[in-house]
Formats: structure tokens, C-alpha cells, sequence
């Protein structure tokens, strides 16, 4: 273990005994149904140092607003704090999650085929990073290549990717004439049970599709304003 730990303000004595305690740790706080959109799970919900609570608050702070379609605050800064924070190297499942919203926020600065693509290729390793950050990353990749007209490259994305469940919102992108349920489209992963405001929010555009149109204006500008700081349900409903 880093030195810098065993130094640091905030020092958890418990953590020194075990790394894996962390790794638990950030699986439990992102596992939480919706925790990786911005919703209420809180890491002062879970025991841990002070130290450990910034890491996971900046963490999710990050993943909240970590895509091209989304407002928020510049997160370079803290991208790079947790990039060279010591408890980043503790375990692989923080030293990956960072890795993986790092890829995040270079493709949410310069939003081109080439960070996407890098991306999916950080995806494809960071497999110890908790499961809710990797498909809400893959759902970047996915908003990415379909958005730009590619739904085979996104298709591709995922096979490559093969995460063992993808978001609703990620199998509703990939067949945006369909609605899945708990099924995803032919040979890809099975659709996770957890659901997120955004995955919510799709779904009922998805279902909206061959509605009226004064039916889907209704329906998407409700969908909207329940969703107003996110920019890819904005986006999805102005494609209805």
C-alpha cells in the first residue's frame, strides 16, 4: 500500500488490513439501483474514513455528469485528483474505475469517433471497475456511435465490450424502433434489472414512438423536465 495512505489526514486503519475492503466498498455504493446517474445513494451512507468518502464522492461527482450530452462543471480537475490520489492505487477496482472516467471525460471534451473509441477500448479491460460504472460508459459509447449514424459500429461496440448486462437505456439505443422489456436485442447481453432516471426516461420515449404527435409532444416534454440536467434524454426526444 502507498506510504501516503498509511500517512494521510483521514487514515482508516481497517483499510490498511485489507485493500479489498475499498474494492467492496465502491462495488456496494455503486450497486445501488440508480446510484450511477446522480440520484440519492450518498457514501456517507457506508462506513469509511473521510478520505475514502471524497474518493467515492468525487468518483460519482464525476460519473454523474461524464458524457457529451450533459451540462455540468468542468471535470478535468477532478479527474486528475483522483488520478494521482494515493488511495487510487490501492486496489485495481479504483485505480480501473478512474481509468474508465478518465476515457469519459476526454470523449465528453472532444465528443469524436477517435475517444469514443478509445473508450470502448478502456472498456474492454477495466473489467475489476464496479459493473454500474462500465455500463454507464458503454451507454456513452453507444449514444456516441448511434447518434452519429453508426448503430452497427455500436452494435460492435458491445460485442467487443461483452459486459455480462447492459443498461435499458443501452439496448433501447441499439433498436430505437423496439422496446426490450428485460430482454435485449438478439445475441446481445441480457438487460439489467437496476434502473436509473435516464433508463426510465428512454423507455417511455421508446414507447411514445408511433404515438399521435400531440401524444409525443406531451408526453416528451414531461419526459424532459423530469430529466432536465440530462442531455441525451433531451436528445432522444427531439429525434421523436
Amino acid at each position: 500500500m502507498d506510504p501516503a495512505v498509511l500517512t494521510g489526514d483521514g487514515f482508516d486503519s481497517q483499510l490498511a488490513g485489507s485493500a479489498d475492503r475499498f474494492a467492496d466498498l465502491l462495488h456496494t455504493v455503486f450497486a445501488r439501483e440508480g446510484g450511477a446517474d446522480g440520484t440519492d445513494t450518498d457514501a456517507a451512507d457506508y462506513p469509511a474514513s473521510p478520505t475514502i468518502g471524497a474518493w467515492i464522492s468525487h468518483a460519482r461527482s464525476v460519473l454523474t455528469s461524464a458524457d457529451p450530452y450533459s451540462a455540468g462543471p468542468d471535470l478535468r480537475p477532478v479527474v486528475d485528483d483522483l488520478s494521482v490520489d494515493p488511495l487510487t492505487t490501492t486496489t485495481p477496482a479504483a485505480l480501473e474505475t478512474v481509468e474508465l472516467l478518465d476515457a469519459m471525460v476526454r470523449a465528453r471534451e472532444t465528443p469524436d469517433r477517435a475517444t469514443v473509441e478509445a473508450l470502448t477500448d478502456t472498456l474492454t479491460w477495466t473489467t475489476d471497475a464496479p459493473e454500474m460504472i462500465r455500463r454507464t460508459a458503454l451507454v456513452t459509447v453507444v449514444a456516441g456511435l448511434t447518434g452519429a449514424g453508426m448503430p452497427v459500429a455500436a452494435r460492435g461496440a458491445v460485442t467487443r465490450v461483452d459486459p455480462p448486462r447492459i443498461s435499458a437505456t443501452t439496448a433501447i439505443l441499439l433498436a430505437w424502433d423496439n422496446s426490450y422489456g428485460n430482454a435485449s436485442p438478439g445475441g446481445l447481453p441480457p438487460v439489467a434489472a437496476a434502473r436509473s432516471a435516464r433508463d426510465v426516461a428512454v423507455s417511455v420515449l421508446a414507447r411514445i414512438r408511433d404515438t399521435p404527435e400531440e401524444i409525443r409532444r406531451t408526453v416528451a416534454g414531461a419526459v424532459v423536465a423530469s430529466c432536465p440536467e440530462d442531455g441525451l434524454v433531451r436528445r432522444w426526444a427531439q429525434r421523436l
